[in-house]
């Protein structure tokens, strides 16, 4: 029975030697697909074993890096792959990275907050919030030691009084701001059921959403113009994406800020209603050069 050509290349010869050794592999692709031969395993055992999805290891096995979602991801990906027939994962690594940048026509885009080689590698938000708790609290210990030794005889009573006397001579002006918010406040009220819209502003956008307990609600790469809206029954939905800037997001038909203007995958982001409206409406510099340009119109 005649074998496959994949099979009779792994195959040993008579001297013990592998067959097609004599014929390195062109590029890194063909050496992941070498050896997972070797390994005698389908690209649906890879696919089982690194969650890749088979198009895409079929992509890496054809070299076709540039087909896949992105440069952080054709390097993730590769490594993944390395890992499960057994290479080294920084050399395949490598010859991605040389293979990307021999065949792209402009520069490469580069993570400029996080090395994102591969996605799980992006900080979560329990990590973030106990960094600013351990900033704050050297804030605080900082300031104490910095008043205890250049005022040591200060008068704790007297502070107490002039605080006090300062906080009174404030309070009116600031309850009736308080009450003049009351009514823009509840203009702006929207019901938490809203529906929540993602739309794609750019073609071929990985996205994920998932509830609070970590079940996936969609995953896909979005197209160009293409939709999505986040079920109004999911528990504490989130989002993960690699391009934040790449989505225009609707509340209740209403457009909110989007989660990032640059290219910085954002992980764990709550998409419910009431957690997109609390977002800043518009980053201070696009207000300030809008303004700009209405006076120098008029």
């Amino acid at each position: 029975m005649a074998k496959t050509p994949e099979e009779a290349q792994g195959e040993p010869s008579a001297d013990g030697a592998e067959t097609g050794s004599l014929f390195p592999p062109a590029h890194a692709g063909e050496r992941l697909r070498d050896a997972r031969v070797a390994h005698k395993m389908t690209l649906e055992d890879v696919a089982s074993r690194t969650r890749i999805p088979v198009r895409h290891l079929e992509s890496i096995e054809a070299g076709q890096f540039a087909g896949l979602p992105g440069r952080t991801y054709a390097i993730g990906f590769g490594r993944a792959y390395a890992r499960a027939v057994d290479l080294p994962e920084e050399e395949i690594a490598q010859a991605i990275r040389e293979a990307l940048g021999s065949s792209s026509a402009g520069p490469s885009r580069e993570a400029t907050q996080f090395d994102l080689d591969e996605p799980s590698k992006v900080p979560s938000a329990r990590i973030a919030w106990l960094a600013a708790a351990v900033g704050a609290v050297i804030l605080i210990a900082g300031f104490g030691i910095w008043r205890t030794y250049f005022f040591p005889g200060a008068n704790v009573e007297e502070l107490a009084q002039a605080a006090d006397a300062e906080a009174g001579s404030v309070r009116a002006p600031a309850a009736g701001a308080a009450a003049n918010r009351k009514p823009a406040a509840a203009a702006a009220a929207v019901d938490p059921k809203a529906e929540v819209v993602f739309t794609a502003t750019e073609d071929n956008i990985w996205i994920k959403f998932y509830d609070g307990e970590g079940k996936q609600l969609m995953q896909k790469q979005m197209a160009l113009g293409e939709q999505y809206t986040v079920p109004a029954d999911a528990v504490a939905p989130q989002v993960w994406t690699g391009r934040p800037d790449a989505f225009e997001i609707t509340v209740g038909g209403r457009t909110v800020a989007p989660l990032g203007t640059s290219e910085v995958a954002v992980k764990d982001v709550p998409v419910t209603a009431t957690a997109l409206l609390a977002r800043p409406a518009e980053p201070a510099q696009q207000s300030t050069e809008a303004s700009t340009g209405t006076d120098q119109a008029g």
